[in-house]
């Protein structure tokens, strides 16, 4: 396995383990007929400590990057990463179109969850675009622009997410969700300051390796469809920018020749020849 892929790979690995353990707080903790959580439970503990040492670990292991331009933090010429940021926009339009289809065949109005779904289906297409974009290695002033709708997207997300609990007394029947919808928005901010040449690489790749285990976890509380697509296309998306970081996780971007001296070095070749 490739260097750049370790740490997403065992991110995923924390994600799943975080969402067994998750489930059986669920099965042992909770009862549907009060709707409270029953304590102590050893799955609890074990779930907190389980974040609390990922949270330690990815930040130890993402300081001290090397190169610090956004010509090499957005540089994946991979097929990997990129086919993995263009799911995740195929996801997230999908989650849109699917709340919008919820909606119109429902009888009542929700505008939040209209505006919801409605950024989704443009979030996931400025992921395309944007996955695009960093494939071609193409760092312009435009880039920031694709993470905006991306960041905006996740954000009213994550206010609708709320306002389904807003009433709901006990905290920790959806503390999972806020915590993994916060570190996604955190996540997604952090790339559009590296896109303008500003912010903390180390603190970008530690929140987006740290999104996708707490993400594994809050999928256990049984959201909705086009949520869980909302979640999922936030883990493929946030997988492939923590392998895209290759100053952290692989090689170095190879230097560009000058313009002209790829032609220049042709014709000095022939003539020797």
């Amino acid at each position: 396995m490739k260097k750049e892929w370790t740490l997403p790979t065992l991110a995923w690995l924390a994600a799943a383990g975080g969402f067994a353990l998750r489930a059986w707080e669920l099965a042992e903790a909770y009862d549907p007929l009060s709707r409270r959580m029953a304590y102590p439970c050893p799955a609890t503990g074990l779930l907190w400590a389980l974040a609390a040492v990922l949270t330690a670990a990815v930040f130890f292991l993402c300081r001290g990057m090397g190169k610090n331009t956004p010509e090499h933090w957005f540089y994946d010429p991979s097929t990997g990463g990129t086919t993995l940021t263009t799911c995740a926009g195929f996801v997230l339009m999908a989650a849109g179109g699917l709340g919008l289809y919820s909606l119109m065949h429902s009888y009542r109005t929700d505008t939040l969850a209209m505006l919801t779904y409605l950024c989704c289906l443009v979030g996931g297409a400025a992921t395309v675009a944007y996955a695009a974009l960093v494939h071609r290695g193409q760092h312009t002033a435009v880039l920031p622009l694709p993470l905006m709708a991306i960041c905006i997207a996740f954000v009213v997300w994550l206010v609708a997410s709320y306002q389904q609990h807003a009433r709901q007394p006990v905290t920790a029947l959806f503390v999972w969700q806020m915590l993994a919808g916060v570190c996604i928005v955190l996540a997604t901010y952090h790339l559009i300051t590296l896109s303008m040449g500003r912010g903390s690489a180390p603190r970008t790749a530690a929140l987006s390796l740290l999104s996708i285990p707490l993400t594994g976890i809050s999928l256990a509380d049984g959201l909705t469809l086009p949520f869980t697509l909302v979640s999922l296309s936030a883990m493929l998306l946030l997988t492939a920018q923590s392998r895209m970081l290759r100053a952290a996780f692989g090689a170095p971007r190879p230097e560009r020749m000058p313009a002209g001296a790829e032609e220049t070095e042709n014709d000095r070749t022939a003539t020797e020849e």
